[in-house]
């Protein structure tokens, strides 16, 4: 899955050294929000550990299932196993706090 949100900036006439360089933005809660929703591939309302490993594949995390395995650690209040609607603001939080970027 390509990322929807690219942010780059020209800045060829101001600083020759900087040219072909893009410019890194950190993820907004809202985009962090569409993305993690976008990866609840059967459509049940939940983001599986499966769902979470791919969402951070694709957030460019080094280590997705590492990163799954801690979000859920993070952000499953009840332990089911899996984010729901109501869970997805911590899942957002836990994201922010690895500063996530547009590359």
């Amino acid at each position: 899955m390509s990322r929807p949100y690219i942010a780059t900036k020209n800045v060829d006439s101001c600083c020759p050294r900087m040219r072909d360089k893009k410019l890194e933005v950190p993820y907004t809660e809202l985009q962090l929000k569409d993305i993690f929703k976008s990866f609840d591939k059967d459509g049940d309302g939940y983001l599986s550990r499966k769902e979470l490993r791919n969402a951070f594949s694709s957030l460019g995390s080094s280590a997705p299932r590492w990163r799954a395995f801690r979000a859920l650690w993070h952000a499953d209040s009840n332990k089911d196993g899996r984010i729901s609607e109501a869970e997805l603001e911590n899942l957002v939080t836990y994201a922010l706090k690895h500063g996530y970027t547009i590359t």
